[in-house]
C-alpha cells in the first residue's frame, strides 16, 4: 500500500472514531445532566439529534483540515486548529438553538458534550501524532539543487523551518560539471530534498536510486508536474496518456462560484457593517487622508481594475519609492493600520469589489502591474493566475504567509485552479478564519528577504 492510499486510510478510521467520540460525549452529557438536574430532552430526543450532531462536527472538522495526517506538520498550529473548530461548533450550535429554534437540548448540555468532545478528540490526536513522530523521526537529508547560492530560498526553508525533521548532511550541486550519480555515495542519507530547477533526467534517476534504496524524497513540484497532478489516464490503442486540460472554471463553475461569491459577500457586508461605519471615522482622525484607498490591481484576462480597501499606510506611502512591498516593520504603517492589517479588517471593503463582478470570495490574490510584469519575466506559467477572478483570500494565503515566495504562492494557486470546488472554497473560507487569528501570517517581509522575493529565485 502506498503512502497516499496509507494516509487516506488513516483518515477514514480516525473520522469513524471520531464519530463515535462525539456521539459518546452527547450520551455522556445527557447522562450527567439527568443526574444532576430534569432535562427538558429525552433519551429518544438525543438519539435523534446525534447523527446530525456527529455529521455537523466531521464537517467542521473537515473544513479546518484536521484529517491532515500526510506529512511533518506544526503540532502547535494542529492543536490550535483543533480548538477554533470547536470554537465554531459552539457557534454553529447558537444558530440551531437560538436562531432556528431547532434545538431542545439546554446549553449546558452542550457545553458539557463539547469539553468532553474537545478533550477527547485532543487526546487522540496527541497519540497519534506521538505514533507518526517516532515514523517520521529526524531524518538525514540530502539536498539536491541545480546551483548552489547564497540567496537559495529552498535551501534556507529546510534549514530554518525544517529543523525539527531534518538534519542536513549535505548539498549536492548538479550543475556543477555534472553529477555522477552512484548508490554508494549517498548511503548516509536517510531522504532526497530535490529542486524543481534540477534537469528531469536527473531528478528521474534520483528518483530511481531512492526508490532502489528505499529512501523517502521531498520533491518541489516543476509547474508542468502540478497539470499532471489528478490527469485523466486515457488510451490510444495501447499507449497510456495523460490528458492535461487548462487550469480554467467551466461555465457551470463560474455560475455556481458567482452565487456562492454574492450571498456570502452580501451577508459578509450587512453583517460588517458597524465595523465598517467605525473605520470610515477611526483611520482619517487616527492619520492624514481619507479612510479608503483605492489601487489599481490586474483581475480575471489580465484586465485591470480598482481595488477597494481601508487604508493601512500614510497617505501616499509610495509617493517618492514607487511601488514597494510591505516589510515586517514597515515604518508607513500607522498605528491603526498594523491593527487593521492584522486582523484583515482593511479588505473588508473589497467585498463590494465581489459584488460588482471584479473579484471573488477565493481566488488568486490580485497584484499590480508592476509586480506581475516582474514575476512573469521570471515565472513563464504566471499568466495562468488570470484565468479565474482574483479573490480576497486563497490557497496561498491559508497555506503561507504574506512573505511567502511568489514562486511558492504560484503553486498553490495553480493547485487551487487545477481543483476547482464549491467545497474546496468553503474550506479556504473556512481556514481564512484561522489566518485572520492568526497573526503571524499576516507579517511583511523580512527586509532581508525583499530582494529574493522579488529575484524569485526559489
Amino acid at each position: 500500500m502506498n503512502n497516499l492510499n496509507r494516509s487516506r486510510g488513516l483518515k477514514w478510521v480516525i473520522c469513524l472514531v471520531d464519530c463515535i467520540v462525539v456521539a459518546i460525549s452527547y450520551l455522556l452529557a445527557y447522562s450527567v445532566s439527568r443526574q444532576l438536574s430534569d432535562s427538558a430532552a429525552t433519551l429518544t430526543n438525543i438519539l435523534n439529534y446525534i447523527p446530525w450532531t456527529v455529521l455537523m462536527c466531521i464537517l467542521t472538522y473537515q473544513f479546518f483540515n484536521l484529517y491532515a495526517f500526510a506529512g511533518r506538520i506544526s503540532h502547535s498550529k494542529y492543536y490550535y486548529n483543533v480548538i477554533i473548530a470547536h470554537m465554531m461548533i459552539v457557534v454553529e450550535w447558537m444558530l440551531l438553538k437560538y436562531g432556528i429554534k431547532a434545538l431542545s437540548m439546554t446549553t449546558s448540555m452542550v457545553l458539557m458534550a463539547l469539553i468532553i468532545q474537545l478533550t477527547s478528540i485532543t487526546g487522540i490526536r496527541i497519540m497519534l501524532f506521538r505514533v507518526q513522530s517516532k515514523k517520521l523521526s529526524k531524518k538525514r537529508a540530502l539536498i539536491f539543487v541545480k546551483n548552489v547560492r547564497p540567496d537559495n530560498g529552498m535551501i534556507q526553508k529546510v534549514l530554518t523551518k525544517g529543523e525539527k525533521w531534518f538534519e542536513v548532511s549535505g548539498v549536492v550541486q548538479t550543475e556543477a560539471d555534472g553529477i555522477e550519480i552512484k548508490a554508494d555515495a549517498f548511503q548516509d542519507s536517510d531522504l532526497f530534498i530535490i529542486s524543481p530547477d534540477i534537469d528531469p533526467a536527473i531528478k528521474e534517476e534520483l528518483l530511481r536510486l531512492a526508490g532502489m534504496q528505499g529512501k523517502e524524497v521531498l520533491l518541489i513540484p516543476e509547474f508542468y508536474e502540478l497539470f499532471i497532478l489528478g490527469a485523466e489516464t486515457q488510451q490510444i490503442d495501447d499507449m497510456l496518456v495523460y490528458s492535461i486540460q487548462p487550469p480554467h472554471l467551466n461555465q457551470f463553475e463560474k455560475a455556481m462560484k458567482r452565487a456562492l461569491d454574492l450571498i456570502i459577500s452580501i451577508t459578509l457586508l450587512i453583517c460588517t457593517s458597524p465595523i465598517l461605519l467605525l473605520m470610515m471615522f477611526i483611520i482619517p482622525l487616527s492619520s492624514r487622508g481619507k479612510a479608503f484607498f483605492l489601487q489599481e490591481r490586474v483581475g480575471e484576462d489580465e484586465k485591470p481594475f480598482k481595488i477597494l480597501k481601508f487604508r493601512s499606510m500614510v497617505d501616499n506611502a509610495e509617493k517618492h519609492t514607487g511601488p514597494v512591498l510591505a516589510t515586517e516593520r514597515d515604518a508607513r504603517i500607522t498605528k491603526i493600520g498594523a491593527f487593521i492589517r492584522a486582523t484583515r479588517i482593511d479588505e473588508l471593503p473589497q467585498l463590494i469589489n465581489v459584488i460588482r463582478g471584479e473579484m471573488s470570495l477565493v481566488g488568486p490574490r490580485p497584484e499590480r502591474a508592476f509586480f506581475t510584469q516582474a514575476f512573469t519575466k521570471e515565472l513563464p506559467q504566471y499568466p495562468y493566475r488570470f484565468m479565474v477572478k482574483p479573490g480576497i483570500t486563497g490557497m496561498a494565503q491559508v497555506m503561507g504567509n504574506y512573505s511567502t515566495l511568489p514562486s511558492d504562492k504560484l503553486r498553490y494557486d495553480l493547485m487551487y485552479i487545477k481543483n476547482y470546488s464549491l467545497v474546496l472554497d468553503l474550506k479556504i473560507l473556512f481556514q481564512t478564519i484561522l489566518v485572520v487569528l492568526h497573526r503571524e501570517q499576516s507579517k511583511g517581509i523580512k527586509v532581508e528577504d525583499i530582494q529574493l522575493g522579488v529575484k524569485l529565485n526559489a
